[in-house]
């Protein structure tokens, strides 16, 4: 099975961080949060602080597939939980899924890939 591009990738090289990985125990959810083209011009750190505060106010959508391949302008954040877990639950996890994010990217070791947000600039 070909990997398909990941939404944050590493910043000095080598592949993105895997999308999700399947287990028997567990589920895999998505977070999806929509952007505009105006975010374009914002850092990968904005644009997950905009994502923490956009999970907390209701404003993420919970999906069982990535939709930032098939969608444009918006990050698909996998997040793992227990089977027919209510969207509350998701909901908390992933603001704690973006928090580590967002704290990676703050170190410097990870970035949003913003070709695949946003498509090419021409």
């Amino acid at each position: 099975m070909m990997m398909q591009p990941a939404m944050f990738r590493y910043r000095f090289g080598g592949p993105g961080l895997p999308e999700w990985e399947m287990s028997d125990y567990e589920c895999v959810y998505f977070v999806t949060v929509y952007f505009h083209e105006k975010h374009r011009t914002y850092s990968s750190e904005k644009l997950m602080q905009s994502m923490i505060r956009r999970i907390k106010n209701g404003e993420a959508e919970v999906s069982l597939k990535p939709l930032h391949r098939h969608t444009p302008r918006c990050i698909s954040m996998p997040v793992y939980g227990p089977y027919d877990a209510p969207s509350a639950v998701v909901l908390a996890t992933a603001r704690e899924v973006a928090q580590t994010r967002l704290n990676e990217i703050q170190q410097g070791f990870v970035e949003i890939d913003m070709d695949l947000l946003f498509g090419r600039e021409h």
